[in-house]
């Protein structure tokens, strides 16, 4: 039962719109309180490969915002427009119903359209709530088998180069987003070594070419094993032509387990 209350962040506090994560690994790693909120929901807006697994599930409408998703290759373009169409039927929706927008992973981890609806639904007085779940850092965690839980340096690989962060060689480093640096599109084009030389230089800048590094893919169905290729620094530009949008970097540090 969910009830009103001041404070949005209260575990049982009742919304108008649900930012719902999914997690990592497939439908069936949801959460037993996101289950309960799509059987709920008026209206379930999502950009996952579940749309029909939602229709069996959820209590309201299902709007599946692919064809948004396809209709520009610009990521401020498509982000806007998605969440407009749900800040729309949430005020629409005030008073008959919880509205929801779900994605892969954690709602708020490098999802760009979840921060916008956070923040604009919440100016004009829209109740909205963040359901945390897992994201791609706690299931690389996993797949790598190696233990950056005492220390890790993560970024976004973008931030990493624009911002020219200082990284301590000795810890591990995970990048995010590989698939997609050098590349302002949804749909990266163009030669994969020559998007990526100025962060294969960097890393190597930073790391000695014989430390130990992974190219990771996480799952994102339960029958399907993550998808990881070792190297060293120095062999690193050898398989960047494995690399697609979701991968992620691992930089093994001096301190944790070997694999």
């Amino acid at each position: 039962m969910r009830i009103p209350r001041e404070d949005i962040r209260v575990p049982d506090a009742e919304a108008d719109l649900y930012l719902i994560g999914l997690g990592i690994g497939g439908f069936d790693t949801r959460t037993v309180e996101v289950d309960e909120l799509l059987k709920g929901s008026a209206a379930t807006f999502h950009l996952t490969a579940f749309d029909s697994d939602l229709r069996r599930i959820c209590g309201g409408e299902v709007i599946d915002l692919k064809s948004i998703y396809e209709s520009d290759d610009d990521p401020r373009a498509v982000y806007r427009s998605m969440s407009n169409a749900v800040v729309d039927r949430s005020m629409n929706q005030a008073g008959s119903g919880a509205v929801l927008f779900l994605t892969y992973g954690h709602p708020l981890f490098l999802v760009d359209s979840g921060w916008q609806l956070l923040h604009e639904a919440a100016s004009i007085g829209i109740r909205v709530k963040a359901v945390a779940a897992s994201s791609f850092i706690d299931q690389v965690l996993v797949d790598v088998r190696r233990r950056y839980d005492l220390a890790v340096q993560s970024y976004e690989s973008h931030f990493f180069i624009r911002h020219e962060v200082v990284i301590d060689a000795r810890m591990p480093l995970l990048l995010s987003q590989v698939g997609d640096f050098g590349s302002l599109t949804l749909r990266p084009s163009g030669r994969v070594l020559e998007r990526l030389e100025p962060l294969l230089a960097r890393i190597a800048s930073i790391y000695p070419a014989d430390r130990e590094c992974c190219l990771i893919f996480s799952s994102w169905r339960p029958d399907v094993a993550p998808e990881s290729l070792w190297t060293s620094v120095g062999e690193l530009s050898t398989i960047v032509s494995s690399v697609h949008v979701g991968c992620s970097l691992y930089v093994r540090g001096l301190f944790d387990a070997p694999r």
